[in-house]
Parts: C-alpha cells; structure tokens; sequence
C-alpha cells in the first residue's frame, strides 16, 4: 500500500511474535490465542499448542519483513519455522495438523480424508506447495542464499544459473554451482545462521577461504563468477537449549536449526485419535521422565548415536530416551519440552 502506518504496525507485530510470544519450533499460539503476557508461555502450554494457520501466516509475513530489510535474523526465523513446525505437520499421505503439540506424552493428529477439512488443511495444502519460495532472494547486484535446501534458480538477466546441491539437515552445510553463458561480476550473499556458534569454512573452487561471517549475517562472496565456480559452505551443528519462556526449568533441545523429539512409545494410538473430525482429539498425555541437569544453556544430558544421522539419546539420567528431530517423527507420543530439575552436586558441603 506504501502506507508508512500499516508499515509499522507489521513490522511491530513480527517483532512482537517472534521474540517474545514463539515456541522452540517458531509457531504461536494456545488454542488460536495469546494467554498470558509476552514472553510468559506457561499458561499457553498443553494439547493445543501452536495453531497451524498461524505458522503459515508467519511464513507469509516474515517473507514480506525480508523484503523490506534484508535482515539475516528474519530468515534464521523462517528456517526455524520451516524446518521444526511446518515440514512436521503434514503424515504420509498428505493429511495435515490442526494444532501442533510441544508437550510432554502428546501425539500428533490429522483431518481425515473425507470427513473433516479445517482452515489449517487448507493453508497446510498452499504452503507445501510454496516450499520453493525465499530459499533465495535476489537486489540489482545480488542473490541471497537464505536457506540450505537443494534447488536451482536461474536468473535470466544475469544470464546466470545457481545450483544448490545439499542434504541438508543431515548434511551441515551446502555446495553452490555457478552456471554463466559469459563471466558476470556480482555478489553471493549466503547465510550465516545464529546456530553456526562453533563458526564454519569455506572453500571457491576447492580453496579454504580466510574470510566467514559472524551467526545470524550474511558472507558476502563478490568477484567475476565463471561458468563452474563452486562454493562450498560447512556448517557445523551443535546441540543446545532453547527454554520455554518464562520458564527455564521447562527445556526443548535443538541440534543446529532442529527441534529434537524425545520418543514416548505410541501407547493408546489408533486411527480414532490420530485422524479426526474435530480439531482436537483430547485424551491424556502419558509421563514423561523428569530430567537431572544443570538449568543454563549446555546440553551434557543428550548425545549423539554414533554412526546415525541426526538421532539421540538421553545421558546420565535414569532412563535413556531416542531422540530425533520433531519434524520427522510421526505415529509416536513425544516430549519437546523437558521438566529440568537441577541435579545435586555430586560431593554435598556437609559443614555448617
């Protein structure tokens, strides 16, 4: 509209959602409301966590706040939405979520095919077909490399191609194939996302580079590009906490940009409470273990399975728990967020 007012007024909401009212995995919302003050989330926790149209619509907004800024931190927001929120909320045959459960002993659930279609099937069915958008953006004398999924974009103008050939996430990092009809001189900007805390390397051509970029920017990369150029980006992942907020003791882990499941057995799952008419299936969740740990930002309690990609398991407490990212796991109950109890010193100062 070019309307400085209404501008503002989503500009002002993005921040609001994403810093003070989003989940682990980006989403927002307790029963399609906001209960309780920002960056409280204790009262919006339970069943009906994070209604799906509201993650689609963030999408939506998020891809204009980009436009406008070109800031990093917008698409280390939308990765993070992508990627723990929206890939998961669709099963196998292309049925999709009402609501999106963070819990502990929750489960997640579909429509059916034939008896129920809600607003969020409808955006759900949109939005996987819009998958391709934002993973790149380009200005005058740019392309922006936001997001590591394997792809092509050409760009006619520059008489350019870009191929993008990655696994990720179970790969950690991307490689990019430049295609040119002559050399054209411009500038790759590719992100640096927040969760590159250990740094990362990259190589033109097969050459280490000196120069990287701090987490959430951009690497800018600008030279006369020939046809065949290859950059090579590694990105190492590391598991962190991401605490609900306004609670610390209730903890999700993540690996990178990913949102880890802990797997609590399917006890009680049928077709009757996983596809449904209604939009929530009720039912209760089963127990989750309660977890010994220090409360600050170090994961010393989930480790890697070695020799599986991105799969995990508790450490150092009663029980050992799988974990996997949320986004793959399906036909299970899982717990995202962890009651943390602060474990006991090991050697007890017994003086008075």
């Amino acid at each position: 509209t070019g309307s400085v007012r209404s501008h503002n007024i989503a500009d002002f909401f993005w921040q609001e959602v994403t810093t003070r009212r989003t989940f682990c995995s980006g989403g927002t919302s307790y029963e399609k409301h906001w209960l309780g003050e920002p960056g409280h989330l204790t009262k919006a926790f339970g069943q009906n966590v994070e209604e799906c149209c509201c993650g689609y619509n963030m999408l939506k907004l998020t891809r204009h706040i980009f436009g406008w800024t070109a800031d990093p931190r917008a698409m280390d927001y939308y990765e993070r939405l992508l990627f723990n929120s929206r890939l998961g909320t669709q099963e196998s045959t292309g049925l999709k979520s009402y609501f999106y459960p963070l819990g502990r002993g929750w489960w997640k659930y579909y429509n059916t095919p034939y008896d129920s279609f809600w607003c969020c099937t409808g955006t759900g069915a949109e939005e996987f077909s819009k998958f391709n958008n934002s993973i790149y953006f380009h200005d005058q004398d740019a392309i922006y490399v936001n997001l590591f999924i394997a792809s092509e974009v050409k760009w006619p103008e520059k008489g350019m191609r870009l191929r993008q050939v990655t696994s990720f996430p179970e790969q950690e990092g991307t490689t990019l194939i430049v295609s040119a009809k002559s050399p054209v001189e411009m500038s790759l900007n590719i992100r640096i996302p927040y969760w590159a805390a250990s740094g990362g390397r990259v190589k033109l051509n097969g050459k280490a580079m000196s120069a990287f970029a701090e987490p959430s920017s951009y690497l800018t990369l600008r030279r006369t590009w020939k046809d065949g150029d290859r950059i090579e980006i590694d990105l190492p992942m590391n598991l962190h906490i991401d605490a609900l907020p306004g609670d610390e003791t209730q903890q999700a882990v993540m690996y990178g940009p990913l949102v880890l499941a802990g797997k609590l057995g399917n006890e009680g799952l049928d077709k009757s409470n996983t596809y449904l008419v209604n939009t929530s299936p009720g039912g209760k969740p089963v127990p989750a273990p309660t977890i010994q740990a220090d409360l600050n930002d170090s994961v010393d309690w989930v480790e890697p399975v070695p020799g599986e990609k991105l799969r995990f398991r508790t450490v150092k407490q009663e029980k050992e728990i799988a974990l996997m990212p949320l986004y793959q796991l399906r036909d299970e109950r899982y717990a995202v967020y962890w009651k943390v109890n602060r474990k006991k010193p090991e050697h007890a100062d017994a003086s008075a």
